[in-house]
């Protein structure tokens, strides 16, 4: 019954570590990459632009709406 017990235990252990959150994959989109072999770093960047974008733009709004959240 005890070695039962134990399996158990180290199967459900096995189980929760395996289930975690897996690393992102550092993937390079082919529409960066231009025919002569250079790179257009807006594809690079183009997840902080538009996050610059969006912050720039929720600012605009809170100006225009009088302050409010």
């Amino acid at each position: 019954m005890k070695i039962l017990c134990v399996i158990l235990s180290a199967v459900t252990a096995i189980g929760f570590s395996g289930c975690k959150e897996k690393p992102e994959v550092n993937k390079v989109d082919l529409e960066q990459i231009n025919p002569d072999d250079s790179n257009d770093y807006r594809y690079i960047f183009r997840e902080e632009i538009q996050k610059d974008k969006d912050r720039e733009n929720k600012s605009r709004k809170r100006e225009f709406s009088g302050g409010l959240p």
